[in-house]
This record gives C-alpha cells, structure tokens and sequence, in this order.
C-alpha cells in the first residue's frame, strides 16, 4: 500500500478538480486540476536535468511559499526526489554548506533573492538555478527561466515504486553559526504527522487556511499538505511585496479577514506580533481553530488572545522538528497564576519517555528528566552527520527488543494524571553563583507583567559569576517600562541569583525566518555588553 505524502494531493486533484487550492495576495489563484497539471511540468522538466535520480535525490526551493513554490515542491515528490528548503535570509555561506552538504544539482529560486543568492551559482554540484516567475534576467549558462517550466510536458508522470521510508525533505537545523544539520524526514515521517492532524483537527474542503511558516519550517508541512489533503484553500502572503513599520502586520491580518480565514498554526511570537501590532481585535477575524507550536506562549499574552476569539479553539502543539508533532493540548481555561501551559498528551503512533539524566532511569511522577521518543514521525537522523545522529539517537535500556529513542533535550515532567509539562531546553540550563537555573523559569516570571510585548533571557559565560544574565525586551505600545521597573517586578517573583545582570530594551526584537525570536543573535550581542 502506497504511503507517500504527495498521494492526498493527487487523491483531492479526482475528488475536487475545481476547487481553488491556493490564492495568493494580489488576486492570483489555482485550481486542483491546475496545480496538478503544472506540477507535472515540473516533475518532467525535473527528469529531463537529472540523468539518475537515485545518485541525486535532492531538489533545492530557495523561495517563500506560494503557487510556484508549492507546486516544485509536487513535482519533486511526483519523480521520487526530496526538496531540500533554502532559507532566503540566511547568508548564502550557510547555504553553500547545505549545497555541500547535499550534493545540490538543481534549485528552484524566486528571482526577487537572485542578487542576493548569486554566488550560489559557482557550487561546483550545482547545474540549474530556476526561477519561479516570469524575468527575463539575467542569462547565465545555469539558470533556466520559467518558460522552460512551461514548455515541459503536463503528462502525469508514471506512480514510482517508492517506499515509505524514502526521504520527502531535509530540514536544516536553525542558527546563524556553525554547520547546519540537515533533518532527514521520510515521508512516512510525514504523513504520520498531517494524518494525525487531521484526525485531530479535521481540515474539510471548505476551510480556508493561512500559510505562515516558511518551507524551512516544520509547521509549512501541515499548512500545504493538510491544506492538499482536505481539498481546501491555501491563503498565501505576498512575502517580497515591500512594507513600512506594522503595515506588514496589518496586511497580513486584514488578509486573512478577506479571506474569510479558519484555521492558523504558528507561533507564539507571531500571535504576538499580530496581537500587538497588527490590529488583531479590530479585525472580524472566522477563525473556528488555531494552533500554536515551537515556543512556550506567555499565558497574559494567550489570554488576550483567548478574549479576542472566544469561539475559537486553541492548541498548544510540542515536538522538535527531529521529531515532527509529539504532544498536542487543547487550552480551555488559561490558569489563574500565569502557570505555562501543559505540553499535554501524546500523540497516536508515539511513545515519550521521561527520562533521568544519566540516561539510565525512567523518571517518576512528577520528576525532572529529558524526554525521549519513538515513533512514526521521528527522523533517519542527519545527513552526512554520523557522530551527530548517534547522540540523538539511542537505543533503548529500558525495552526488551531493539527500540530507538530520539533524544529531544527538551527536559519535562509527567504529573498523576499523565499530562506532560515542559521544562526547558537542555542548552537553556546554566549555573549562576553556583545555582542551577532553568532560563525558562525566568521567562515565565517575566510573562506575568502585562506591560511586556516580547522578551527573552539569554546567558554569557563569566569566570567569576558562572553565566552572566541578560533580559531582553520589547514593550507593548503605549506603555512604558525600565530596566528599575522590570528588575523590582523580577524581585518579587524569583531569587536575587536570577535576576538578570542587565536589562536591555528593543524597540523590535530580532527574529528568525521561522517567526521565533532570535535568541543566537540576542546571544551574541549580549557578549559585547559591558
């Protein structure tokens, strides 16, 4: 039986042919039967630049998402290959690492990052850049212009043989420093993930979703593929279209208000953003859920949110992107003391374990320890990365048979009741004067003053102190907050030893092509404070 992620798609391409299935910004859309036909342009024109697809299965989108994007990402399924995202924003360094890495031959790039992305072209694996519009410009013996995508024959091409196990896509690991780990993801990987999504959150073909997540990120997955499943509608953004200060913010909203918009699945600090800055409130906004994932949400923040759709229903989504989706939480009531919310409960095809930290335990009720996880969703490891896959995964002491774990350095805590509770991240664990402290710990002390829009707490390693502390944060508009203010509003809620060394105020905090705040590069200026 045929497992692969592309099949929902082709399944809702018989089912509704004249469905829209993508409308971006601007008034551009497409049919199913469309999107089908030219996806099978691509995956010809795929064939005829790659002489054997088993020696190199990899396909390059440097490109947000919309129609042409989303369609390479079809045809690339459709001829047995993976696509590998390429971050826009990342410096072109770090993706001539993961062309490196994979062995890159052709990528599929949206003109507007040609000039910023040109030096790509000089890789000596890479064949064929191919822009996903209509320029004309520049001419160069590697790029290849949307025409010849055009030109390409629309014929299905024949259903390979594949096995679920093959890789559908590499996610490469976040971060502005060191080489990234290419996340190797089967497509059994992820159509675990979207038809656990579904069955959780039942996307029908009269659903209108919003895209958010960049291809980079694993929440992209189910925006397109839950969306192609469903034989719904995808609203996309026009990302290249230009805009000053929280215009952006407010385009975006009021999108999704044309659109008539029911289901959004991002995260916390874009809720934020879109809470604070881009007249969320004011909007007259249909959606019936949204899900939230890949940070905890400041619960004053959340509840704001829950005030603005009391209609709507929220979840908290947890897992790594080594493992996909592991926990969900469906949020009723917001606790009274600002308490985070539960990770929840495990999701179908998955078992956590939370484990002590010698790695030889399970915990007990209530018990700090790493969570540890197998099943459907969990990664092959990374690519080209033995050592580094070997640490993540491990076989289990604790079964009877051979069973892998996939170590998350997520720590966390089972109560009586079988709820999981996140803790923190491993590398977010420092000492200060000999203390043990949990950042998260902090910022969730720090979530509690309702004056704050965005912060963070990062550590800076210091001989005499261990780790020196540094808050950063943005205020919400209107309001006003110093570093006196908030380091007596700290007092009270945490010991002297956490209180940070220095507080710094930001007008807008750094993100990261996944809408994440940028904790790398608040790291690395808290370095050259004084």
């Amino acid at each position: 039986m045929r497992y692969l992620l592309h099949d929902d798609f082709i399944a809702s391409v018989k089912r509704v042919p004249d469905n829209t299935a993508i409308f971006v910004e601007g008034g551009k859309q497409i049919t199913y039967k469309e999107l089908n036909s030219l996806s099978n342009r691509f995956a010809n024109y795929i064939k005829s630049q790659k002489s054997e697809i088993t020696d190199n299965p990899f396909v390059g989108i440097l490109s947000p998402v919309h129609i042409s994007s989303v369609t390479a990402v079809l045809g690339t399924l459709k001829v047995g290959c993976s696509y590998v995202p390429l971050d826009e924003y990342s410096p072109t360094e770090r993706l001539i690492n993961i062309l490196d890495n994979t062995q890159l031959d052709i990528i599929f790039m949206d003109s507007h990052w040609y000039e910023d992305h040109k030096e790509l072209l000089k890789a000596s694996t890479l064949k064929k850049v191919v822009f996903l519009d209509h320029t004309t410009q520049p001419f160069d013996d590697k790029v290849a212009h949307f025409q010849a995508i055009l030109d390409s024959s629309d014929s299905e091409p024949p259903l390979l043989n594949q096995v679920s196990d093959d890789l559908a896509y590499i996610l490469h690991s976040s971060g502005s420093t060191g080489v990234p780990k290419g996340i190797m993801l089967t497509h059994r990987n992820a159509r675990t993930f979207v038809d656990w999504m579904q069955k959780e959150f039942q996307v029908t073909q009269d659903d209108v979703v919003m895209s958010r997540a960049p291809f980079k990120f694993d929440l992209s997955v189910f925006d397109i593929f839950n969306t192609l499943k469903a034989g719904a509608k995808l609203v996309c953004y026009d990302w290249t279209n230009k805009r000053e200060g929280e215009s952006k913010h407010k385009d975006y909203v009021s999108l999704m208000e044309q659109q008539k918009v029911t289901i959004l699945y991002t995260t916390p600090s874009t809720f934020i953003v879109l809470l604070n800055k881009g007249d969320f409130e004011k909007a007259d906004l249909h959606l019936r859920e949204i899900m939230y994932a890949g940070e905890p949400f400041p619960t004053p923040q959340l509840r704001k949110l829950q005030a603005i759709l009391p209609t709507t229903r929220i979840a908290n989504i947890y897992g790594p992107t080594e493992t996909n989706i592991i926990t969900y939480y469906w949020i009723d009531m917001i606790p009274e003391d600002d308490s985070p919310i539960p990770l929840g409960y495990v999701v179908d095809n998955t078992e956590i374990l939370v484990v002590s930290e010698d790695g030889k335990r399970i915990c007990e009720v209530d018990e700090l320890g790493e969570l540890w996880c197998r099943g459907g969703t969990v990664t092959l490891g990374y690519l080209g990365m033995q050592d580094k896959t070997s640490e993540l995964l491990v076989k289990s002491p604790f079964h009877a048979y051979p069973a892998t774990f996939c170590r998350t350095g997520d720590f966390g805590l089972r109560d009586k009741d079988g709820l999981l509770h996140y803790k923190g991240r491993k590398d977010h664990m420092v000492k200060v004067l000999g203390f043990r402290i949990e950042l998260g710990e902090i910022e969730n002390a720090l979530a509690q003053n309702a004056s704050l829009d965005e912060f963070v707490v990062v550590a800076v390693p210091d001989e005499k102190y261990g780790n020196r502390l540094y808050c950063y944060y943005s205020v919400i508009k209107g309001e006003v907050l110093n570093q006196d203010t908030l380091k007596e509003f700290l007092s009270s809620k945490v010991p002297t030893y956490m209180i940070p060394f220095k507080f710094v105020e930001k007008e807008l905090m750094p993100k990261t092509s996944s809408g994440k705040v940028d904790r790398v590069l608040l790291t690395e200026e808290a370095k050259h404070h004084e």
